[in-house]
């Protein structure tokens, strides 16, 4: 069976800054990665989450320090890392001595030096991983493309988040996200050139940025929950026709402004986008994977006039937790699935393809985000 992670991170709490980058870096670069701050969902007992992605990581990444040198649990991790057999690579933040577990597991394997600045290890980091991992790199067009690192990484009292800075000179077939917009109800719209006229909002809906993941909402409801279960859905039924007669749908066969998200949150001429106008948008514009301060999704281009949008992968809710959060993304449409489907299309972002895809994602019930549309 497939592992779900190639590299599993293993790292004090107290370097996450640090650790922010190296995962931003290696997922930029198709490596996918396993992070304890990003991936162990809500509710979820902690030492059961981490034997799992273990069992589900090809192999590790120490994020090796004087806070990594303290810390209890990591060596529990890298215990069970060995026993497995997993290849182990250490990403050293200092020239720290290894002690206990740490000595007993790492002073006999290759590491890397990173110090006193991490950041200009990360292309070693990377190429390593490829090595152990037995791949050649496949994003290797990013390495020029994607992200300044040079100055972004924590040093010393700078405790500042990883940011992307585009290359323009290498980049330079994507026009930057600062571009002329204009406003609709107060809220920032790009123009795209497509044949419809149709305009995109810059934001996810409960977003100030075009990199947040703003609200998460079930198909066909207008507020955001705790809980995203069947038990608790509005709308999921099998017979699309009892939606209709209940006032979901109207007759084109999408939903009615009454529960369309986008209209009732923003009011004005903000709406869902439809199923035929989410494929307007994947016909006319050449997505690229990549990353905005920090956060990974999808740089949007319009083959028409080099205006963008940016897309990030936010992944869904289901129960009281966020699922493949910087793996995934799902971008709600207003058109139900086919008739007997418990799904609606969306706008799907996957990071193993490269191209944006229209599909019915899963169950109405999850939560996923949303990018309102306007004319």
């Amino acid at each position: 069976m497939d592992s779900r992670y190639d590299v599993f991170i293993s790292y004090s709490s107290i370097d996450q800054k640090i650790v922010e980058g190296i995962c931003g870096y290696l997922e930029a670069r198709g490596i996918r990665c396993f992070v304890a701050y990003r991936d162990i969902p809500r509710g979820v007992v902690w030492a059961d989450a981490i034997v799992e992605a273990l069992d589900e990581s090809r192999m590790m990444v120490v994020v090796f320090s004087e806070n990594f040198n303290n810390s209890t649990q990591v060596s529990r991790e890298i215990e069970i890392a060995a026993e497995e057999g997993k290849s182990i690579l250490t990403f050293r933040l200092s020239d720290t001595q290894f002690k206990g577990a740490k000595k007993y597991y790492l002073k006999n394997l290759n590491w890397i030096d990173a110090f006193p600045n991490p950041n200009q290890s990360f292309g070693n980091l990377y190429e390593d991983v490829c090595k152990l991992l037995g791949i050649r790199p496949q994003f290797s067009s990013y390495q020029d493309n994607i992200d300044n690192w040079s100055s972004a990484v924590p040093r010393g009292d700078d405790h500042n988040i990883v940011r992307s800075q585009q290359n323009q000179s290498s980049f330079s077939s994507f026009s930057s996200l600062r571009q002329s917009s204009n406003f609709i109800n107060d809220h920032e719209y790009v123009d795209l050139g497509l044949p419809s006229g149709l305009k995109w909002a810059t934001c996810n809906i409960g977003a100030t940025k075009p990199e947040e993941y703003g609200s998460y909402v079930a198909w066909g409801e207008t507020r955001s929950k705790s809980v995203y279960t069947l038990e608790n859905s509005e709308t999921y039924q099998k017979d699309d026709k009892w939606l209709s007669n209940n006032g979901y749908l109207g007759s084109n066969g999408n939903l009615t402004l009454a529960h369309d998200v986008a209209r009732q949150k923003w009011g004005g001429s903000w709406r869902l986008p439809t199923k035929a106008e989410i494929s307007e948008l994947v016909k006319y514009t050449i997505p690229k994977l990549t990353l905005q301060n920090g956060v990974r999704g999808y740089l949007v281009k319009s083959v028409n006039n080099g205006n963008s949008i940016f897309l990030p992968m936010a992944g869904r809710l289901y129960g009281n937790s966020s699922v493949e959060v910087g793996l995934w993304g799902g971008y709600w449409t207003s058109t139900p699935g086919l008739r007997g489907s418990d799904g609606a299309y969306c706008l799907r972002l996957e990071g193993k393809f490269t191209d944006l895809t229209v599909d019915s994602c899963g169950t109405r019930f999850y939560g996923r985000t949303v990018r309102p549309v306007s004319k």
